[in-house]
Protein backbone atom coordinates (compact mmCIF):
# COMPACT_ATOMS: atom_id res chain seq x y z
CA UNK A 1 0.00 0.00 0.00
CA UNK A 2 1.27 3.24 -0.90
CA UNK A 3 2.25 5.98 1.79
CA UNK A 4 1.56 9.64 1.13
CA UNK A 5 3.83 12.08 2.19
CA UNK A 6 1.86 15.39 2.45
CA UNK A 7 3.38 18.87 2.47
CA UNK A 8 3.38 19.67 6.02
CA UNK A 9 1.10 22.64 7.97
CA UNK A 10 3.97 24.35 9.91
CA UNK A 11 2.66 27.13 11.74
CA UNK A 12 -1.13 27.74 11.87
CA UNK A 13 -1.19 30.08 9.37
CA UNK A 14 0.88 28.38 6.99
CA UNK A 15 -1.21 27.72 3.75
CA UNK A 16 2.04 26.82 1.02
CA UNK A 17 5.21 25.99 0.83
CA UNK A 18 7.85 25.36 -1.14
CA UNK A 19 10.61 22.95 -1.82
CA UNK A 20 13.94 24.40 -1.88
CA UNK A 21 15.98 20.73 -2.41
CA UNK A 22 14.95 16.87 -2.54
CA UNK A 23 17.36 14.80 -0.72
CA UNK A 24 16.14 11.49 -2.06
CA UNK A 25 15.31 10.47 -5.69
CA UNK A 26 12.63 8.31 -7.23
CA UNK A 27 14.29 4.31 -6.90
CA UNK A 28 15.85 5.57 -2.85
CA UNK A 29 15.09 3.12 0.41
CA UNK A 30 14.32 5.18 3.15
CA UNK A 31 13.27 4.39 6.83
CA UNK A 32 11.06 6.29 9.34
CA UNK A 33 12.31 9.59 10.42
CA UNK A 34 14.93 10.28 7.34
CA UNK A 35 14.66 13.12 5.61
CA UNK A 36 13.12 13.79 2.52
CA UNK A 37 13.36 17.30 1.30
CA UNK A 38 13.87 21.10 2.89
CA UNK A 39 10.61 23.07 2.79
CA UNK A 40 10.84 26.88 3.28
CA UNK A 41 8.13 28.04 4.87
CA UNK A 42 6.98 31.56 5.82
CA UNK A 43 8.72 31.55 8.69
CA UNK A 44 11.56 29.30 8.40
CA UNK A 45 13.23 26.46 6.30
CA UNK A 46 12.23 23.44 7.76
CA UNK A 47 12.86 19.25 6.67
CA UNK A 48 10.36 16.69 5.66
CA UNK A 49 11.01 13.01 7.26
CA UNK A 50 9.42 10.00 6.07
CA UNK A 51 6.75 8.58 8.51
CA UNK A 52 7.72 4.90 7.30
CA UNK A 53 10.14 2.50 5.46
CA UNK A 54 10.11 1.76 1.92
CA UNK A 55 11.25 2.95 -1.57
CA UNK A 56 10.27 6.39 -3.40
CA UNK A 57 8.66 5.69 -6.11
CA UNK A 58 6.91 9.33 -6.87
CA UNK A 59 8.24 13.23 -6.18
CA UNK A 60 6.26 15.98 -7.14
CA UNK A 61 8.07 17.88 -10.05
CA UNK A 62 8.77 21.01 -8.55
CA UNK A 63 10.58 24.42 -8.69
CA UNK A 64 12.41 27.04 -6.29
CA UNK A 65 9.62 29.72 -6.97
CA UNK A 66 6.74 27.28 -6.84
CA UNK A 67 4.36 27.20 -4.13
CA UNK A 68 2.97 23.75 -2.93
CA UNK A 69 -0.34 23.80 -0.78
CA UNK A 70 -0.76 22.91 2.47
CA UNK A 71 -1.83 19.13 2.56
CA UNK A 72 -0.91 18.40 -0.96
CA UNK A 73 0.46 14.76 -1.87
CA UNK A 74 4.12 15.74 -2.48
CA UNK A 75 5.68 12.04 -2.61
CA UNK A 76 4.85 8.49 -2.30
CA UNK A 77 6.74 5.48 -0.81
CA UNK A 78 6.13 2.06 -2.17
CA UNK A 79 3.42 3.36 -4.73
CA UNK A 80 2.43 1.46 -7.81
CA UNK A 81 4.44 3.10 -10.76
CA UNK A 82 1.25 2.85 -13.35
CA UNK A 83 -0.42 5.74 -10.85
CA UNK A 84 0.01 9.07 -11.22
CA UNK A 85 0.73 11.27 -7.85
CA UNK A 86 -1.78 13.72 -8.28
CA UNK A 87 -4.42 10.56 -8.40
CA UNK A 88 -3.63 10.33 -4.58
CA UNK A 89 -4.89 14.20 -3.85
CA UNK A 90 -8.02 14.34 -2.15
CA UNK A 91 -9.25 17.86 -3.50
CA UNK A 92 -11.08 18.73 -0.23
CA UNK A 93 -8.16 18.22 1.95
CA UNK A 94 -5.95 20.70 -0.60
CA UNK A 95 -6.44 24.24 -0.13
CA UNK A 96 -5.29 25.34 -3.17
CA UNK A 97 -5.78 23.22 -6.72
CA UNK A 98 -5.38 26.64 -8.98
CA UNK A 99 -2.23 24.98 -10.20
CA UNK A 100 -2.11 21.64 -11.95
CA UNK A 101 0.81 19.25 -10.61
CA UNK A 102 3.02 17.75 -12.17
CA UNK A 103 4.88 14.63 -10.96
CA UNK A 104 8.26 12.63 -12.47
CA UNK A 105 7.98 8.89 -12.37
CA UNK A 106 10.53 6.57 -13.92
CA UNK A 107 8.45 5.97 -16.79
CA UNK A 108 6.97 8.86 -17.37
CA UNK A 109 8.97 12.32 -16.84
CA UNK A 110 10.02 11.97 -20.72
CA UNK A 111 6.34 11.48 -22.05
CA UNK A 112 5.44 14.56 -20.09
CA UNK A 113 8.07 16.67 -21.71
CA UNK A 114 7.40 15.06 -25.10
CA UNK A 115 3.60 15.89 -24.75
CA UNK A 116 4.65 19.26 -23.83
CA UNK A 117 6.90 20.09 -26.71
CA UNK A 118 4.52 18.71 -28.88
CA UNK A 119 1.53 20.73 -27.63
CA UNK A 120 3.52 24.12 -28.05
CA UNK A 121 4.05 23.31 -31.37
CA UNK A 122 0.64 22.91 -32.31
CA UNK A 123 -0.34 25.73 -30.00
CA UNK A 124 2.71 27.72 -32.46
CA UNK A 125 0.51 26.44 -35.72
CA UNK A 126 -2.38 28.13 -34.33
CA UNK A 127 -4.11 30.80 -36.08
CA UNK A 128 -3.08 33.51 -33.53
CA UNK A 129 0.80 33.47 -34.26
CA UNK A 130 1.50 36.49 -32.08
CA UNK A 131 1.02 34.73 -29.02
CA UNK A 132 4.35 33.34 -27.23
CA UNK A 133 5.15 30.31 -25.15
CA UNK A 134 5.39 30.93 -21.60
CA UNK A 135 6.45 29.01 -18.19
CA UNK A 136 3.49 29.33 -15.53
CA UNK A 137 5.89 31.63 -14.29
CA UNK A 138 6.28 34.02 -16.69
CA UNK A 139 2.28 34.16 -17.38
CA UNK A 140 1.83 34.89 -13.66
CA UNK A 141 3.98 37.53 -13.70
CA UNK A 142 3.58 38.96 -16.74
CA UNK A 143 -0.10 39.33 -15.71
CA UNK A 144 0.42 40.50 -13.08
CA UNK A 145 3.10 43.62 -14.24
CA UNK A 146 0.91 43.70 -17.09
CA UNK A 147 4.03 42.85 -19.43
CA UNK A 148 2.94 41.66 -23.48
CA UNK A 149 4.47 38.43 -24.31
CA UNK A 150 4.03 39.05 -27.85
CA UNK A 151 7.02 41.72 -27.79
CA UNK A 152 9.69 39.01 -26.37
CA UNK A 153 11.35 36.58 -27.82
CA UNK A 154 12.19 33.31 -25.65
CA UNK A 155 15.41 31.60 -25.20
CA UNK A 156 13.67 28.17 -23.94
CA UNK A 157 12.99 25.03 -25.99
CA UNK A 158 10.92 26.06 -29.30
CA UNK A 159 11.51 29.65 -28.01
CA UNK A 160 9.63 28.94 -24.38
CA UNK A 161 9.92 32.46 -22.71
CA UNK A 162 11.52 31.23 -19.43
CA UNK A 163 11.99 33.19 -15.82
CA UNK A 164 15.52 34.40 -17.33
CA UNK A 165 13.82 36.19 -20.48
CA UNK A 166 11.17 37.92 -18.48
CA UNK A 167 13.66 39.54 -15.67
CA UNK A 168 15.49 40.71 -18.69
CA UNK A 169 13.32 42.30 -20.69
CA UNK A 170 11.86 44.06 -17.43
CA UNK A 171 15.12 45.50 -16.83
CA UNK A 172 15.06 46.94 -20.61
CA UNK A 173 11.45 47.98 -20.20
CA UNK A 174 12.21 49.46 -16.80
CA UNK A 175 16.05 51.81 -16.55
CA UNK A 176 19.33 49.91 -17.11
CA UNK A 177 20.26 50.94 -13.72
CA UNK A 178 17.49 49.25 -11.88
CA UNK A 179 17.92 45.55 -10.05
CA UNK A 180 14.55 43.55 -10.36
CA UNK A 181 15.25 41.15 -7.46
CA UNK A 182 12.63 38.32 -6.87
CA UNK A 183 11.37 38.42 -3.42
CA UNK A 184 11.96 35.05 -0.96
CA UNK A 185 8.86 32.70 -0.56
CA UNK A 186 9.37 34.66 2.99
CA UNK A 187 9.45 38.56 2.13
CA UNK A 188 6.22 37.96 -0.52
CA UNK A 189 4.16 36.18 2.61
CA UNK A 190 5.69 38.90 5.01
CA UNK A 191 4.36 41.66 2.21
CA UNK A 192 0.52 39.81 1.73
CA UNK A 193 0.19 39.41 5.60
CA UNK A 194 1.55 43.06 6.41
CA UNK A 195 -0.72 44.47 4.21
CA UNK A 196 -3.64 42.18 5.20
CA UNK A 197 -3.22 43.03 8.80
CA UNK A 198 -2.81 46.71 8.47
CA UNK A 199 -5.82 46.59 6.40
CA UNK A 200 -8.23 44.51 8.69
CA UNK A 201 -7.00 44.87 12.04
CA UNK A 202 -7.92 48.20 13.66
CA UNK A 203 -4.53 49.42 15.14
CA UNK A 204 -4.04 51.97 17.90
CA UNK A 205 -1.28 53.81 18.69
CA UNK A 206 -0.22 54.67 22.77
CA UNK A 207 3.12 56.54 23.21
CA UNK A 208 5.41 56.79 26.46
CA UNK A 209 8.28 58.34 27.59
CA UNK A 210 10.40 56.56 30.82
CA UNK A 211 13.11 57.77 32.38
CA UNK A 212 15.95 54.67 32.60
CA UNK A 213 18.80 56.43 34.64
CA UNK A 214 18.03 53.30 37.53
CA UNK A 215 17.68 50.49 34.85
CA UNK A 216 20.83 51.43 33.33
CA UNK A 217 22.55 51.52 36.64
CA UNK A 218 21.00 47.71 37.55
CA UNK A 219 22.14 46.39 34.48
CA UNK A 220 25.66 47.64 35.05
CA UNK A 221 25.62 45.65 38.74
CA UNK A 222 24.15 43.16 37.81
CA UNK A 223 26.50 42.16 34.82
CA UNK A 224 29.39 43.54 37.33
CA UNK A 225 27.97 40.84 39.60
CA UNK A 226 26.92 37.62 36.71
CA UNK A 227 28.77 35.29 34.50
CA UNK A 228 25.61 35.73 31.71
CA UNK A 229 25.61 39.40 30.43
CA UNK A 230 22.29 40.98 30.37
CA UNK A 231 21.08 43.48 27.22
CA UNK A 232 18.35 45.96 28.04
CA UNK A 233 16.34 43.87 25.63
CA UNK A 234 16.36 41.16 28.52
CA UNK A 235 15.42 43.68 31.15
CA UNK A 236 12.58 44.47 28.90
CA UNK A 237 11.23 41.53 28.16
CA UNK A 238 11.39 40.73 31.84
CA UNK A 239 9.50 44.13 32.63
CA UNK A 240 6.66 43.58 29.63
CA UNK A 241 6.24 40.12 31.06
CA UNK A 242 5.31 41.40 34.67
CA UNK A 243 3.16 43.36 33.92
CA UNK A 244 1.12 41.62 32.12
CA UNK A 245 0.90 39.62 34.75
CA UNK A 246 -0.49 42.62 36.60
CA UNK A 247 -3.27 43.24 33.85
CA UNK A 248 -4.19 39.34 32.54
CA UNK A 249 -7.16 40.99 30.06
CA UNK A 250 -4.62 42.08 28.15
CA UNK A 251 -3.05 38.38 27.42
CA UNK A 252 -5.65 37.75 24.68
CA UNK A 253 -5.41 37.21 20.74
CA UNK A 254 -8.37 37.47 18.46
CA UNK A 255 -8.73 34.45 16.55
CA UNK A 256 -12.28 34.39 14.35
CA UNK A 257 -14.33 36.50 15.89
CA UNK A 258 -13.35 34.91 19.64
CA UNK A 259 -11.28 36.24 22.49
CA UNK A 260 -9.15 33.61 23.60
CA UNK A 261 -7.35 34.50 26.74
CA UNK A 262 -3.90 33.08 28.05
CA UNK A 263 -2.75 31.48 31.51
CA UNK A 264 0.91 31.42 30.37
CA UNK A 265 2.51 34.92 29.57
CA UNK A 266 4.70 34.48 26.58
CA UNK A 267 6.46 36.91 24.89
CA UNK A 268 7.88 37.21 21.15
CA UNK A 269 10.59 39.01 20.46
CA UNK A 270 11.13 40.38 16.63
CA UNK A 271 14.39 39.18 15.59
CA UNK A 272 15.42 41.19 12.37
CA UNK A 273 16.51 38.04 9.46
CA UNK A 274 18.32 38.81 5.87
CA UNK A 275 14.96 37.74 4.47
CA UNK A 276 12.62 38.99 6.66
CA UNK A 277 11.05 38.54 10.15
CA UNK A 278 10.51 36.26 13.03
CA UNK A 279 9.48 36.25 16.22
CA UNK A 280 10.96 33.34 18.46
CA UNK A 281 9.30 33.61 21.90
CA UNK A 282 10.43 33.16 25.12
CA UNK A 283 7.63 31.02 27.08
CA UNK A 284 6.62 31.93 30.46
CA UNK A 285 8.88 34.93 30.87
CA UNK A 286 7.09 35.90 33.93
CA UNK A 287 8.31 32.93 35.71
CA UNK A 288 12.01 33.19 34.47
CA UNK A 289 14.98 34.85 35.71
CA UNK A 290 16.86 37.42 33.95
CA UNK A 291 20.03 35.00 33.36
CA UNK A 292 17.67 32.12 31.97
CA UNK A 293 15.54 34.92 29.91
CA UNK A 294 19.72 35.81 28.64
CA UNK A 295 20.34 32.18 27.54
CA UNK A 296 17.24 31.50 25.85
CA UNK A 297 17.21 34.85 23.92
CA UNK A 298 20.37 34.24 22.49
CA UNK A 299 19.71 30.31 21.64
CA UNK A 300 16.46 31.43 19.79
CA UNK A 301 18.46 34.07 17.63
CA UNK A 302 20.84 31.95 17.00
CA UNK A 303 18.43 29.49 15.92
CA UNK A 304 16.57 32.07 13.95
CA UNK A 305 19.49 33.04 12.08
CA UNK A 306 20.29 29.34 10.82
CA UNK A 307 16.64 28.91 9.98
CA UNK A 308 16.40 26.17 12.61
CA UNK A 309 13.56 27.26 14.65
CA UNK A 310 10.83 25.12 14.87
CA UNK A 311 6.88 26.02 15.05
CA UNK A 312 6.74 25.75 18.93
CA UNK A 313 9.31 27.85 18.94
CA UNK A 314 7.43 31.13 17.22
CA UNK A 315 3.96 30.33 17.23
CA UNK A 316 1.88 31.96 19.84
CA UNK A 317 2.06 34.63 22.63
CA UNK A 318 -0.14 37.79 22.79
CA UNK A 319 2.55 40.78 22.65
CA UNK A 320 5.54 41.00 20.50
CA UNK A 321 8.25 43.32 21.80
CA UNK A 322 10.30 44.82 18.35
CA UNK A 323 13.15 46.77 19.91
CA UNK A 324 15.33 49.10 16.64
CA UNK A 325 16.80 51.15 19.74
CA UNK A 326 20.37 49.77 18.91
CA UNK A 327 20.13 51.43 15.25
CA UNK A 328 19.27 54.95 17.41
CA UNK A 329 15.40 54.74 16.42
CA UNK A 330 14.27 57.14 18.91
CA UNK A 331 10.56 56.70 18.37
CA UNK A 332 8.51 54.22 16.01
CA UNK A 333 4.94 52.22 15.22
CA UNK A 334 5.21 48.79 14.73
CA UNK A 335 2.02 46.43 12.92
CA UNK A 336 0.62 43.97 15.02
CA UNK A 337 0.97 40.12 14.25
CA UNK A 338 -2.23 38.12 14.41
CA UNK A 339 -3.65 36.72 16.14
CA UNK A 340 -1.47 38.54 18.72
CA UNK A 341 -3.47 41.55 20.37
CA UNK A 342 -0.09 44.09 20.73
CA UNK A 343 3.10 45.23 19.89
CA UNK A 344 5.16 47.28 21.89
CA UNK A 345 7.72 49.26 19.69
CA UNK A 346 10.92 50.00 21.60
CA UNK A 347 12.90 53.03 20.64
CA UNK A 348 16.74 54.09 22.22
CA UNK A 349 17.78 55.59 24.99
CA UNK A 350 18.68 58.87 24.84
CA UNK A 351 20.47 61.57 26.99
CA UNK A 352 18.87 64.52 27.54
CA UNK A 353 17.60 68.14 29.97
CA UNK A 354 15.04 66.48 31.72
CA UNK A 355 12.76 69.53 34.71
CA UNK A 356 12.29 67.16 37.73
CA UNK A 357 10.30 69.20 40.20
CA UNK A 358 10.99 72.30 38.45
CA UNK A 359 14.94 71.46 37.92
CA UNK A 360 16.50 70.85 35.11
CA UNK A 361 18.91 67.89 35.27
CA UNK A 362 20.31 65.84 32.57
CA UNK A 363 18.90 62.04 32.26
CA UNK A 364 18.17 59.12 30.27
CA UNK A 365 14.86 58.29 28.31
CA UNK A 366 13.43 55.84 26.24
CA UNK A 367 10.02 56.03 24.07
CA UNK A 368 7.96 53.28 23.71
CA UNK A 369 4.53 52.85 21.60
CA UNK A 370 1.94 50.26 22.03
CA UNK A 371 0.34 49.02 18.65
CA UNK A 372 -2.92 47.57 19.92
CA UNK A 373 -6.19 45.70 18.38
CA UNK A 374 -9.06 48.00 18.65
CA UNK A 375 -11.17 44.63 18.48
CA UNK A 376 -10.11 42.71 21.63
CA UNK A 377 -8.37 45.66 23.44
CA UNK A 378 -9.97 49.36 24.52
CA UNK A 379 -7.54 52.62 24.71
CA UNK A 380 -7.93 52.21 28.96
CA UNK A 381 -6.68 49.28 29.13
CA UNK A 382 -3.77 49.00 26.64
CA UNK A 383 -2.38 52.00 28.34
CA UNK A 384 -2.73 50.81 31.80
CA UNK A 385 -0.50 48.08 30.66
CA UNK A 386 1.81 50.61 29.21
CA UNK A 387 2.05 52.52 32.25
CA UNK A 388 2.69 49.92 34.40
CA UNK A 389 5.24 48.91 31.37
CA UNK A 390 6.78 52.02 31.90
CA UNK A 391 6.51 52.02 36.02
CA UNK A 392 8.62 48.72 36.00
CA UNK A 393 11.57 50.18 33.57
CA UNK A 394 11.36 53.12 36.08
CA UNK A 395 11.89 51.75 39.05
CA UNK A 396 13.73 48.36 38.11
CA UNK A 397 13.98 46.77 41.67
CA UNK A 398 11.31 44.52 41.53
CA UNK A 399 12.73 43.16 38.13
CA UNK A 400 15.72 42.03 40.05
CA UNK A 401 13.55 40.87 42.83
CA UNK A 402 11.59 38.87 40.07
CA UNK A 403 14.97 36.79 38.85
CA UNK A 404 15.48 34.56 41.56
CA UNK A 405 18.67 33.21 39.34
CA UNK A 406 20.39 36.69 39.82
CA UNK A 407 23.45 37.00 42.49
CA UNK A 408 23.21 39.53 44.69
CA UNK A 409 23.65 42.96 44.07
Amino acid sequence: MAIKVLMPALSPTMLEGVINKWLVNIGDTVSAGDILAEIETDKATMEVEAVDEGKITHLIDTTTDKQVAVNTVIALINGNKDEKLEDYNDKDETLSNNEKIEVLTDTQKNTEIEKEQIGERITKSNADQNINFASPFVKKFSKDHNIDLSLIKGSGPDGRIIKNDIQNIELKVNDENIKIIEPSSIRKIIAERTTQTKNEVPHFYLTIESRMDKLIILRKKVNLNSNIKISFNDLIVKACAMAIAKNPETNISWVNGKIHQYKSIDIAIAVALKEGLITPIVKEADKKGLAQISSEVKFLVKKANQNKLLPDEYNGGSITISNLGMFGITEFQAIINPPQSSIIAVGSIIEKPIVNAGIIEIGHTMKMTISADHRSLDGAVAAKLLKDFSDILEDPFQIWLNSLDMEVI
